[in-house]
């Protein structure tokens, strides 16, 4: 064989390997039903409007994408919605195949669970009232206030930092209706459910602050059981999804603010 047609044989070849790993995963779980449970942790990432049936979110509609290139059924053609902790209960039991809905990648999680790669990071943020105190511009103000902190969540740490204390709360929007009338001073939650929440709810006069902190706890992924069968598919398939824009198009549709971007707006 000449030369040239050895640079031809190898391009083709390679080209032949690039498809294969692009159309690997497409159709490959056609005749799998999945059972997907949703926390709906709020606005983008999830949360339910009007029909319990219909969830919305960055998290919906990265699983339709993937259920659209993978065709798997999805369990009573739906997502449910769940709290977290019985979501990931199922999980650990095997009655679930996947759980999203502002799930934050740990090493502690991942020694029970298997992830999907990271689809999206952000950080924590500081929700305050510009009526009640626009001094606020930092975690480091929050010293001597009251702070609402998620119950049995990480918040907790940072709060006892910089010498605040901690009011455990279990519904984000009583929480931050609680701040807008001044009950709490401030508190401490994801920043993309934060400043979605914030931007939408203009009357309320909230604000969040936009130091970076907290961004080990604000790694999103999906969950699956550990050495689930299907990861290796789901993953490969995410990844594609990563790469050629598709994720960064569902952020951007939700109006999502990536870290990268944050850190850019500070320099």
């Amino acid at each position: 064989m000449g030369w040239k047609n050895k640079i031809i044989a190898t391009l083709v070849a390679a080209s032949l390997m690039a498809f294969s790993s692009l159309s690997h995963a497409n159709g490959e779980l056609e005749n799998v039903t999945m059972r997907v449970y949703m926390n709906p942790v709020g606005a983008p990432l999830s949360f339910i409007e009007e029909d319990v049936t219909r969830p919305q979110g960055i998290d919906v509609d990265i699983v339709y994408e993937l259920q659209r290139r993978l065709l798997f059924t999805l369990y009573e053609n739906r997502i449910f919605p769940l709290a977290r902790d019985e979501a990931l209960y199922r999980l650990e039991k095997e009655n679930a195949d996947l759980v999203i809905g502002g799930i934050s990648y740990t090493k502690e999680r991942a020694e029970k669970f298997d992830f999907t790669p990271i689809y999206f990071r952000s950080c924590l943020s500081v929700v305050y009232s510009k009526r009640h105190h626009p001094e606020i511009k930092s975690l480091d103000d929050l010293r001597g206030l009251k702070v609402g902190i998620k119950r049995h969540s990480t918040t907790e740490a940072y709060v006892k930092q910089v010498g605040a204390q901690s009011v455990p709360f279990d519904n984000n929007f009583n929480a931050l209706f609680a701040v807008s009338d001044g009950r709490l001073d401030a508190l401490i939650y994801d920043r993309p459910a934060m400043a979605d929440f914030v931007r939408v709810m203009k009357t309320l006069d909230l604000a969040v602050t936009n130091d970076i902190f907290g961004e080990d706890v604000c790694q999103f992924a999906f969950a699956m059981p550990k050495n689930s069968r299907r990861a290796f598919l789901i993953n490969e398939t995410l990844e594609q999804m990563l790469k050629d824009g598709t994720v960064d198009a569902i952020l951007k549709r939700w109006h999502a603010e990536k870290i990268e971007d944050l850190r850019k707006a500070q320099q």
